[in-house]
């Protein structure tokens, strides 16, 4: 009889991915030091735009943000006209973060489908197109 297969261990993250995790972990603690939506915002854009060249820690943001059931609104108002704290390099790293959470099925398609759905339909629906583009 054949052994029964054993799941896959997931490797320990190396010690710059493991510092780089932890640095995002530190700094969405900053997220609570400021009640507005759009500051809020602005921060984690600026947050994954900071961790550009490191996709590990952007992930974990992505999936940090999903966990606490932020993701949708907050990157809704990153896309919301008119978010005086979102720059336009901030919107691009929130794409190439997804593509990446998607690729490692933090995020998956479904979790799309149903923001883009909610609150911020019109925003999702952005957000959706760009990670079209970005896939081509």
């Amino acid at each position: 009889p054949t052994p029964p297969q054993t799941p896959a261990v997931k490797a320990p993250p190396s010690a710059a991915d493991a510092e780089s995790i932890a640095q995002a972990d530190m700094e969405l603690g900053l997220l609570e030091e400021f009640p507005d939506a759009d500051a809020q915002s602005g921060i984690a854009s600026a947050m994954l735009h900071a961790h550009s060249d490191a996709p590990v820690s952007q992930n974990r943001i992505v999936e940090r943000l999903k966990q606490d059931g932020r993701l949708e609104s907050l990157f809704g108002e990153v896309f919301r006209e008119d978010n005086p704290y979102v720059e336009q390099p901030h919107k691009k790293a929130i794409v190439r973060a997804l593509d990446t959470a998607l690729s490692r099925g933090t995020v998956t398609g479904d979790d799309l489908r149903a923001f883009s759905r909610g609150t911020y339909a019109q925003e999702w629906q952005q957000i959706g197109a760009a990670l079209g583009d970005a896939g081509k």
